[in-house]
C-alpha cells in the first residue's frame, strides 16, 4: 500500500470516497488567490500612486485563474458524484442461459 498517495489525498482532501473530495483543495486555492490579489491590489495602487496613473488591472488574472481552477474542481466533484450515483447495483444480478 502507497502510503504517501494516501495521506496526500486525505491533506489535499481528493479522497474518491467522499462526496465533496476537492473541497479543501478549492478552499485553499480561494484563500491563496485572495492573498495573493489583494497583494497584487496595493502593488497597483502604489503604482498609480507613485506612477501618477492607472496600468491595466493585470491583477485580474488571479482571480480569473482561480476561479477557473475552482469550476473545473467542482465540475469534477459533480462528475465524480454522477458516475457513483450511476454505478450503483441495481440489486438485479444476472444469470446463466
Amino acid at each position: 500500500m502507497n502510503t504517501t498517495r494516501h495521506r496526500l489525498t486525505l491533506l489535499l482532501g481528493t479522497n474518491p470516497a467522499e462526496p465533496h473530495s476537492t473541497t479543501r483543495m478549492r478552499y485553499a486555492i480561494t484563500m491563496v488567490a485572495g492573498f495573493a490579489t489583494a497583494v497584487q491590489v496595493i502593488v497597483w495602487l502604489m503604482v498609480a500612486i507613485f506612477g501618477t496613473h492607472l496600468d491595466g488591472p493585470w491583477w485580474l488574472w488571479t482571480p480569473a485563474s482561480a476561479l477557473a481552477i475552482n469550476a473545473a474542481l467542482l465540475g469534477l466533484d459533480h462528475v465524480r458524484r454522477h458516475w457513483s450515483n450511476t454505478a450503483a447495483p441495481t440489486g438485479t444480478t444476472r444469470g446463466s442461459l
